[in-house]
């Protein structure tokens, strides 16, 4: 099986200031996830949320509460037809250096064992440096999307694409 592993905040929703969603009222998606989400489910790729969730660690929010937040997000792509094969968050600050934290490929490494991924024709999509290194750390081709905060350079990208959709398109023509 192919895979596109999914970043969330900064890919498919809007980082608040902080780079923090820590709650309801920080969940806004880009004007086009979900047309790029309804995209990607026509494509023979499973789909898998990987999502580095430093609040938690930090007390910021608990694990109910980013459940009850990621929910909600799962509710508001329901449209685009998409369904995440697993969502794989690491809860942990960057100073604890476990070994799931991006840009280390431990959640990804898992979810190829779990689901027999081929990991040289899948994807890492995210809009952070972390993401991308995660995807060659794993082995996957990567695209840098431009949607960050912060926008980046990574000349380890297969691909910088300037939002979500373009993206896809890229997988799509490829």
């Amino acid at each position: 099986m192919k895979a596109v592993f999914l970043d969330r905040d900064g890919t498919m929703i809007i980082d608040p200031p902080d780079l923090r969603v820590d709650s309801l009222s920080d969940l806004h998606l880009f004007p086009d996830t979900v047309e790029a989400l309804k995209l990607l489910a026509t494509l023979d790729f499973g789909v898998i949320e990987v999502t580095n969730q430093a609040g938690i660690g930090e007390g910021r929010i608990d694990r109910s509460e980013f459940e009850r937040i990621n929910n909600t997000f799962i509710d508001l792509i329901e449209a685009s037809g998409i369904n995440f094969l697993k969502i794989y968050v690491c809860p942990h600050k960057p100073e604890d250096n476990c070994a799931c934290r991006k840009p280390k490929p431990l959640m990804i490494l898992e979810a190829a064992a779990e689901f027999n991924i081929d990991l040289a024709e899948s994807y890492v999509i995210g809009d952070r440096e972390s993401d991308i290194l995660t995807g060659v750390n794993a082995g996957t081709k990567t695209i840098l999307v431009q949607t960050g905060n912060t926008p980046v350079v990574s000349p380890e990208a297969t691909y910088t694409a300037v939002d979500l959709l373009d993206a896809v398109k890229y997988i799509a023509a490829h």
